[in-house]
């Protein structure tokens, strides 16, 4: 086996193993990475990088909105599916039109996601860690 092989085998377990909380911050930096990736492809007139990148980012959407739990998130899953739904459109549009200005708000808009994310994910790392401290004692 190569050791790109083992990397990738690796990162795979990583993945696989990472709890709900940790995964949604993962896909939101994979958003980011080809939501800016698109939008200087776009700049540059990279036509076929554009489209994978737009695929990716549109796919990374696409899950997002499949992970929503409607009966436990409520409002907030709502809301979300329709910022998601947003996010597709726009990004379809910026990727139809080369018009990188259109994706400039996304990358905002997931880069505040991601931190809110990230911040829940401590929270409840934090949690889980003084639970799990507060038995032992």
């Amino acid at each position: 086996m190569s050791y790109q092989a083992n990397v990738d085998t690796y990162r795979q377990n990583a993945v696989l193993s990472m709890s709900r909380e940790e995964l949604v911050p993962l896909m939101y930096e994979h958003l980011l990475i080809g939501l800016r990736r698109a939008e200087k492809q776009i700049r540059e007139r990279d036509i076929e990088g554009k489209a994978a990148s737009v695929q990716k980012a549109s796919g990374i959407l696409y899950e997002l909105m499949a992970s929503l739990d409607f009966d436990a998130g409520g409002e907030v899953a709502t809301r979300l599916a329709s910022l998601y739904a947003y996010f597709i459109k726009e990004l379809t549009e910026a990727s139809r039109t080369l018009d990188a200005q259109r994706i400039v708000p996304l990358i905002e808009m997931a880069t505040s996601l991601h931190e809110a994310w990230e911040e829940a994910t401590t929270a409840v790392k934090n949690t889980r860690t003084g639970l799990a401290v507060g038995e032992a004692g």
